[in-house]
């Protein structure tokens, strides 16, 4: 059977589809008790060889491409649930996720998590997330990579460490990833990866995605959004095309080439003023549209036909027949009531979802060898081949808590948070947004407890957490000075009083101790 795309034919047997694949879950819903007790997660905890001090008490286990995390919350009872990795890998038991990965087998993999885990998938919320495909071409993978100019007037970065071809664009609240696929996994054919990794879901807002829990994976519509999304995604990438011949041009279309060509180019320098910038940022949208124009005129225009395929791989990877969407209803009503779902041993009769009950070892192994490569070769963390740029490929990195304290000198300690600054800023006392930035345990702790100075604030959430950690110390001490400078004032016009303010105001010792701080000031309340 094959399958008609704009440059011919490609044999529908040797596209390797991938819907959902790469997740983290801060807070899943589930009963830790359980999972200590199951047979397939060993937790282990960093301890001190010699003295048994416990240096990080942060406690892991790893099952079948999945990492689970256990994190003591700030109140130092109990533990929340962290879970990240591959949805697709854990589907293959771990082995890969280069193979096909469909609608059904989602359904199976979430049922799965069910059963092994007892995961609650209505309240066990989604904080980031990856979806693409996989497209075999046909022509080189290195002419789409070798081509990428930028993505929204931003460059791509290239892991130059890796042995496999990769790039990525990092944008605030999600990343645009092109890589080879075929290479990596050790496959035959010109197999491309192109996938969108959000790391933050507010990416989401907006849109017509509506994505929050892991029951909401289910939700069938949501995947034609995300569809657009992806192939929205692909077409604001800006191209090169080596089939253009700059001969033929015209002076202005040549100069519009060259000059449009060059990453570089897209850069909006920091030195510009307000308005500079942004009519520098005009003339960059007349000149995009005039060197997408040249290359529709005169090149080849492979990357249109590339992102034909991937709408037409992404409606196919996500077709849904009645009689799976009837098993994803009763599956979510029968979870929603705390029952158990026969869908184990149930069949779909559909072209592009595997049946349910399958031999795993006979998927996993279907696209490679006999013997099957070492596929967490590529994506071991101890790689040291590998930059930090690279996420460890499609998979979610997973955060490496530090042990105990740090012995920095100089080091101070939030008086908020209790968080340890190693180098702090000359005066700083609090945890800042860029240190937020790299502690996905701690913010989100502050997300939860901070829901204040949130609504119309134009920072981004860490600048706005670290804002909120900032008021926390401060809030107190100011709006005391407040009450009692305006009960002072209040007093001023009034008739005097026999006993002194000092005596009618009544004061614990530790709020005189909190006025202390405004001593020598211009602030100082004098009572």
């Amino acid at each position: 059977m094959t399958t008609c795309y704009p440059w011919g034919r490609i044999h529908a047997g040797r596209v390797h589809y991938a819907m959902f694949d790469g997740i983290k879950i801060q807070d899943v819903s589930v009963a830790v008790d359980s999972l200590l007790k199951n047979d397939r997660l060993t937790f282990g905890a960093l301890v001190d060889g010699q003295t048994g001090v416990v240096l990080n008490p942060v406690r892991e286990a790893d099952d079948r491409g999945l990492t689970f995390r256990l994190v003591p919350r700030r109140t130092g009872q109990r533990y929340r649930v962290e879970v990240k990795g591959s949805l697709h890998k854990f589907y293959n038991n771990g082995i890969h996720n280069a193979d096909q990965y469909t609608a059904n087998d989602l359904l199976l993999t979430l049922d799965q998590l069910v059963n092994d885990y007892g995961f609650n998938l209505f309240d066990s919320v989604i904080n980031n997330l990856e979806f693409g495909v996989n497209l075999e071409l046909p022509f080189p993978v290195s002419q789409v990579l070798d081509n990428l100019i930028c993505y929204k007037n931003q460059p791509f970065a290239k892991d130059c460490h890796s042995p496999t071809p990769y790039y990525i664009c990092d944008r605030q609240r999600y990343a645009v990833k092109l890589y080879d696929k075929g290479k990596q996994k050790g496959l035959d054919g010109d197999l491309l990866r192109f996938e969108i990794r959000v790391r933050k879901m507010r990416y989401f807002d907006g849109t017509d995605v509506q994505l929050r829990t892991l029951a909401d994976l289910l939700n069938v519509a949501n995947y034609r959004p995300l569809g657009a999304l992806l192939v929205g995604a692909f077409n604001e990438i800006l191209f090169d095309d080596l089939a253009i011949n700059s001969k033929t041009l015209t002076v202005k279309e040549r100069a519009i080439y060259q000059q449009c060509r060059n990453p570089r180019y897209w850069h909006t320098p920091d030195s510009l003023t307000p308005r500079q910038a942004a009519a520098h940022r005009q003339q960059l949208s007349r000149n995009k549209d005039r060197f997408r124009t040249l290359l529709n005129q005169h090149g080849s225009n492979w990357h249109c036909d590339v992102s034909t395929l991937i709408e037409q791989t992404w409606l196919q990877l996500t077709a849904v027949d009645d009689k799976l969407l009837t098993r994803f209803n009763d599956c979510k009503t029968v979870r929603q009531n705390g029952s158990k779902p026969d869908i184990c041993n149930t069949k779909v009769d559909s072209r592009n979802s595997e049946e349910t009950a399958r031999d795993q070892g006979e998927t996993c192994h279907k696209l490679t060898d006999p013997t099957p490569p070492d596929c967490h070769e590529l994506t071991d963390p101890s790689n040291g081949g590998m930059s930090q740029i690279n996420p460890l490929y499609s998979e979610v990195l997973c955060d490496k808590g530090k042990p105990g304290h740090p012995s920095q000198p100089g080091a101070v300690v939030c008086p908020v948070t209790g968080v340890t600054i190693d180098r702090p800023q000359p005066g700083q006392r609090f945890v800042s947004a860029a240190m937020l930035r790299n502690n996905d345990d701690l913010m989100l702790t502050l997300d939860h407890q901070h829901r204040q100075y949130a609504k119309g604030s134009k920072e981004d959430e860490y600048s706005r957490a670290a804002h909120n950690v900032r008021n926390q110390d401060s809030n107190r001490r100011n709006n005391l000075r407040r009450r009692l400078s305006r009960s002072l004032y209040e007093r001023e016009g009034q008739q005097q009083f026999l006993f002194p303010l000092s005596e009618m105001i009544h004061l614990t010792d530790e709020e005189r101790a909190i006025l202390d701080y405004w001593k020598g000031t211009p602030y100082e309340v004098k009572i």
